[in-house]
């Protein structure tokens, strides 16, 4: 019997995973923030937007990954692709708005999406490394029709 939803396993994960890089990248948020502010209202707000958008669109990336977990391979390559340029086109949109403001600062934007994209992803690589979930199958190889004909090669060598 197979079902079309996720697991309560594979739930889990993602929300581990969601959890485990959300709440970090929104203190260092909050930082990027504050230390705009320091500099100038406008760097304040311009660093607001630069963290919107990183949390928005990592966010977004494992949002798609939960509701295609269970899809074959060329169906989640297609909506990786189609998620990852309507990010791309949507942050263009953004910067082609913004190109002329002189409410918002470039460099506030700029170090505060960088800073929250690092924060988000060595958090996510943790929160993986605590799931231990194999990135391999351990009884795969036997379940191979050529791996039953290497052992018993191997048992008549010896």
């Amino acid at each position: 019997m197979s079902t079309d939803a996720p697991t309560p396993r594979q739930s889990d994960a993602f929300a581990e995973l969601l959890r485990g890089s959300l709440l970090p990248t929104l203190a260092a948020a909050v930082v990027c923030v504050v230390v705009g502010s320091v500099s100038s209202p406008e760097a304040g707000w311009s660093a607001a937007l630069g963290a919107a958008l990183v949390i928005g669109f990592f966010s977004l990336t494992l949002l798609a990954m939960k509701r295609t977990a269970e899809l074959p391979p060329t169906t989640v390559m297609i909506v990786v692709l189609a998620t990852y340029t309507a990010k791309v086109l949507v942050l263009g949109v953004v910067m082609f708005a913004l190109r002329d403001a002189t409410f918002v600062s470039g460099y506030a934007v700029g170090v505060s999406i960088t800073v929250c994209a690092l924060v988000w992803l060595f958090f996510e690589m943790r929160a993986y490394r605590h799931l231990r979930i194999f990135t391999y199958d351990p009884q795969g190889a036997a379940a191979l029709p050529g791996a039953a004909l290497d052992e018993e090669t191997k048992r008549e060598r010896s």
